[in-house]
């Protein structure tokens, strides 16, 4: 099957800020992992659109990020993903995409997160899927109060 081009671009993915270390313990490294996998991921992001069209978002992940954390990885990761949208698109569509743009945001920190605790002496970790919706419906709560 060939893809079809999205009419979402993405232009740039960075990262900003970034935090990991390691915190040994008693526990083997498939019982470390297997714990870091049940402890809640923090995601934050925040959406603004330039005047020439851009669309930047804005994300942040944290997991295990507490001064007592006394196991597994502590990660903290942020960064700007940065797309336009193709000449023609109307607005419907464009928030039809934002949810697309935050999601490629998120999978881009997740990657990085990923890559970066490759290194460490636990190997590489990777978050569990994200529920977009109920993600989309927290942060609306969020903006309400």
């Amino acid at each position: 099957m060939i893809a079809v081009e999205s009419k979402l671009r993405l232009l740039s993915s960075n990262i900003f800020d970034c935090r990991i270390s390691f915190n040994p313990s008693k526990l083997s490294q498939n019982e470390t992992l297997s714990k870091m996998n049940d402890l809640p991921v923090d995601i934050d992001f925040d959406i603004k659109t330039s005047k020439e069209g851009n669309l930047f978002v804005f994300s942040k992940v944290q997991i295990n990020n507490q001064d007592n954390a006394d196991f597994g990885y502590s990660i903290f990761a942020s960064g700007a993903t940065l797309f336009t949208f193709m000449e023609g698109t109307d607005d419907k569509e464009k928030k039809l995409l934002i949810g697309s743009a935050v999601n490629i945001s998120i999978t881009n920190l997740r990657n990085f997160i990923c890559n970066a605790t490759s290194y460490y002496p636990l190997g590489s970790f990777s978050f569990h899927s994200i529920d977009m919706k109920a993600l989309f419906e927290s942060k609306a709560k969020e903006k309400e109060t």
